[in-house]
């Protein structure tokens, strides 16, 4: 893809006037970049808010901007994806994050399974919501992924009913394809998606997830490592649904 003509910064409370960066912003602008002043600058706040803005000063490594003007852009996809996704190893499971948040994902919920291998902390966690910053900044989105804190899968089914529609990933279980679940749930509506672990899910959490109404959809004919089918689900999220004007 084409590269961004402005760079663009995480930014919360974006308002007309000066801003002062955060210091994980500054430093990507002025230690990696090595901008100076007057630099043109996007900033995005994560919900969907982007400021026109302009790099005024550097004080002791932290940029100040001043911000000209405010947009608001749509949400990119017609489904916003709250993918719930059984924790495996920790780089994978970083790696996961960026893909699906370049797809267009709206939140990712960390879930411990029963064959789940690791137990991430709070570090983990502010780690994996920095990588979808970056990813964010990287992918020209506007919204940023909410990445929650460790979830079981009892406190994931809880919340389905506030979803519009609602399933979980699973193979060799008759459940339908993935773009049939996509177009047969409506434009404009959140959707909450569960993905296993590598050792898939037990027959206890199959039966959970049943007695909540979540029902099997199927991501291909081949067993997949949990972060591919990750990245599938959005892949699939992405090519059924028509693309927001501002996207």
């Amino acid at each position: 893809m084409a590269p961004m003509s402005a760079v663009r910064l995480f930014c919360t409370s974006v308002v007309i006037g000066e801003k002062t960066l955060s210091k994980e912003e500054s430093h990507h602008l002025v230690g990696v970049l090595r901008a100076k002043p007057g630099r043109s600058l996007v900033l995005f706040d994560g919900v969907g808010t982007e400021a026109s803005a302009t790099l005024l000063r550097i004080e002791r490594r932290t940029a100040v901007v001043r911000v000209a003007s405010l947009a608001h852009r749509d949400f990119e996809l017609d489904h916003r994806v709250t993918l719930a996704v059984a924790v495996g190893k920790q780089t994978r499971h970083a790696y996961m994050i960026e893909k699906c948040t370049e797809l267009g994902v709206r939140a990712v919920w960390p879930l411990i399974a029963e064959r789940s291998v690791t137990h991430p902390g709070v570090t983990a966690i502010d780690k994996w919501r920095r990588r979808a910053i970056e990813a964010v900044r990287q992918s020209g989105r506007a919204w940023v992924p909410e990445i929650r804190s460790v979830q079981t899968l009892a406190d994931v089914v809880g919340r389905a009913p506030g979803f519009a529609a609602d399933a979980y990933c699973d193979v060799n279980t008759g459940g339908k394809p993935i773009r049939a679940f996509f177009d047969e749930a409506r434009a404009q509506c959140d959707v909450l998606l569960l993905v296993g672990p590598e050792g898939g899910w037990s027959d206890h959490e199959r039966n959970e997830a049943r007695a909540k109404g979540l029902e099997p959809v199927l991501l291909g004919p081949t067993t997949l490592r949990t972060e591919t089918a990750a990245v599938a689900v959005c892949a699939g999220a992405a090519s059924a649904c028509r693309f927001s004007a501002g996207a």
